[in-house]
Order: C-alpha cells, then sequence, then structure tokens
C-alpha cells in the first residue's frame, strides 16, 4: 500500500491484520473497498509485475519493480506487522478453508511446504517480505501483532492519523466455501479429505511438536529475525 498523503508505505503480509490496516488510511482518505485502486490495493495488470493482489508487494519490490521511485520510498515511512509463525500457519490453514477438508498434519506436510516453494504470496515467509536479497530490512518499523494496540500508536503517529482507531475484519466465516475451491484446483487434495473435518478448526496450542518442527524449518527465518520462540 502506498498512500501519498500520509508519506506511508505499508507491506501487507497475508494474515497479519493488513486489511484493519489499511482501512485506518481509506476511511480517513474518504476511500472504501470499493474506490481502494489508488493506494495500490488492486489487482496486478497483466503487463505488470508482482503477486496477483499488488497490496501483497514485497518490500524491495515497490522501488524494484517500477511502482515507486527510490527517492519517494527512502523519503516516505515505511512498515509492516508480522506475527508469530505458528499462529500465522493456524491462521492460513482455517482462513483458506483447509481446516474444513484435511487435517492440519497433511496441509503443513504437502500444501503450506509446496506454496512456500512455488513462493506462492499468501504464504511467503514474513522474511521474504521485508528483507531484501542482501539481507537488508527495508522497512523504518516492524510492529508485532501480538501487541497491535500498542505498535500501531507509533504508526499513527507517524502517519497523521492519530485520532483513528484501528478496526477489526476479514474474519474466516468463507472458510467452507475457500475450502472446496482449494478441492477443485488442487485435486490431489481429495486422497487427504476429511469431512469429519467439517466444521472444525485449529488452534496454536493443539500444534504437536512434529508439526511445530516442520513449521520451524519452513520458517525459521521468521523465527529467528522476529524475535519468536522455536
Amino acid at each position: 500500500m502506498i498512500s501519498t498523503k500520509h508519506k506511508t508505505i505499508f507491506v501487507h503480509i497475508p494474515k497479519v491484520a493488513g486489511q484493519s490496516i489499511e482501512t485506518l488510511f481509506l476511511e480517513d482518505l474518504g476511500l472504501n473497498w470499493d474506490t481502494r485502486q489508488e493506494l495500490l490495493l488492486r489487482k496486478k495488470k497483466s503487463h505488470e509485475s508482482g503477486p496477483h493482489r499488488l497490496a501483497h508487494l514485497k518490500a524491495k519490490d515497490y522501488v524494484g519493480l517500477g511502482y515507486l521511485e527510490a527517492s519517494k520510498y527512502e523519503e516516505y515511512f515505511s512498515f509492516s506487522f508480522v506475527r508469530n509463525p505458528y499462529s500465522r500457519v493456524i491462521s492460513l490453514y482455517n482462513y483458506l478453508g483447509y481446516s474444513k477438508i484435511i487435517s492440519i498434519s497433511s496441509f503443513i506436510k504437502n500444501e503450506l511446504s509446496k506454496k512456500v516453494r512455488e513462493d506462492h504470496f499468501f504464504f511467503r515467509p514474513q522474511y521474504d517480505y521485508l528483507y531484501n536479497d542482501g539481507g537488508k530490512l527495508m522497512v523504518d518499523f516492524v510492529g508485532k501483532l501480538e501487541h497491535i494496540s500498542e505498535d500501531i500508536e507509533y504508526v499513527l503517529e507517524k502517519s497523521g492519523l492519530e485520532d483513528r482507531k484501528l478496526p477489526h475484519i476479514n474474519k474466516s466465516e468463507k472458510g467452507l466455501k475457500r475450502g472446496i475451491s482449494s478441492l477443485i484446483t488442487t485435486p490431489s487434495l481429495l486422497k487427504d479429505l476429511q469431512l469429519t473435518r467439517l466444521f472444525s478448526k485449529k488452534k496454536i496450542s493443539e500444534l504437536n511438536k512434529d508439526q511445530k518442527d516442520s513449521i520451524y524449518r519452513i520458517y525459521t527465518k521468521d523465527f529467528e529475525y522476529f524475535g519468536y520462540e522455536k
């Protein structure tokens, strides 16, 4: 997200309160989700580079792919939020509807690892969003979802939004629909289908050691660079 009025860049990592944060800026500009395109919150055009949804550009790609001049990137305040990788995996599992159709073990072993290898923007390590190829952090501030109430205050101050309050949106009510869509696009999931899981969700406290070890191997840098315990 780029807001020229606020001179602010937000690197939106999927499932880390991104839409709630973007709503703060949209409302201040008198915009909504139907008119959000001017903040680069839109789908990629056929001639453009980057993820399918430009809201999820890597920090380095704002300049690298030509969406902003280097001088403005340096001038603007840039920030992002991260979360515990275990919690993020659970959120992906629930939000994308996998919890409706396959076990968490199947999700981690098959889907999660595959999507990360493919560099799918929704599953990409948080480190990859915020650091360049040389290992340099590319944003001015990294907040944590675990204490977003405190960290967002600094963002609001830097962006001139002190009077705004953070809304909570983007819940997972459409999980079953997303799960069915995943079955259609990835038929190989049928071998792991468990209809008995139709209305189940997972919590981080339910992860076993093997599941946690697998998540740690996939997202090692997220644990190490953002200070999360294995």
